[in-house]
């Protein structure tokens, strides 16, 4: 939440995170909606909600960590529908579309998510190639598993990240959080067979690739499925 927002709305912002730290969860989320309503009259006389998207991101992730799923849906496409190119948003609405079953819908907004940090990285580039803000993302990725420890996206996220910047060791232990928070997420199998080939510890590459298939099979992940056992078949 930035300073130029009423003072009120930001003292409520900051009850309302207290709350939660307090398991006060009800509660946070009473007054988090009432930041959003005001945030949206706000905005509606005139001035701006840029800067808003720590509220409805904090009211979201207590609605997930409260299995209100579809609550937080509707919330995360809210702050969509005002900033379409929230990549954060994309990124939540991943989640909670995983925890209610709909794999396809998740993949579909990780994808977007993913686009939409191209797309920040490259604009005002014209032919150059763009570079991209690993550390940005990285911190993005640990302030989601910070708000939920248990986010098995928030650790894939952070998994891929970690691998795609070169960080090998830490993508394997990140991507070994996410296998052990949730066993049933067979990206995350996935993730950590390709850190672990990266290290050139094929063996148990091998060994988790067919954890990982075995998981995909029970799950339906064909598409995952198959792209482990394309990189099986490789080694």
């Amino acid at each position: 939440m930035t300073s130029s927002f009423p003072d009120s709305v930001l003292q409520l912002y900051h009850e309302a995170l207290q709350d939660n730290r307090k398991n006060l969860h009800d509660l946070a989320v009473e007054k988090l909606n009432r930041v959003i309503r005001m945030l949206e009259d706000f905005s509606a006389k005139g001035g701006s909600a840029s800067g808003g998207e720590d509220a409805y991101e904090a009211l979201s992730v207590i609605l997930y960590n409260l299995k209100k799923y579809d609550e937080a849906i509707a919330i995360i496409k809210k702050w969509i529908a005002i900033n379409p190119n929230s990549i954060m948003s994309h990124t939540n609405l991943s989640r909670c579309y995983v925890a209610k079953g709909m794999i396809a819908e998740a993949e579909q907004e990780q994808s977007e998510a993913r686009r939409l940090t191209w797309k920040a990285e490259l604009k005002g580039k014209k032919m150059e190639m763009p570079k991209v803000d690993f550390e940005a993302q990285i911190a993005r990725f640990k302030k989601v598993i910070d708000l939920d420890p248990n986010d098995v996206l928030g650790y894939f996220s952070l998994g891929n990240a970690y691998l795609d910047s070169g960080r090998k060791r830490e993508a394997v232990d990140t991507f070994e959080k996410a296998v052990s928070v949730d066993p049933k997420h067979s990206s995350s199998y996935l993730g950590l067979g390709m850190a672990l080939e990266s290290l050139g510890d094929f063996e148990k590459a091998k060994k988790i690739y067919l954890q990982g298939i075995k998981v995909a099979e029970e799950r339906g992940d064909m598409m995952t499925e198959k792209k482990m056992q394309s990189r099986l078949n490789k080694n």
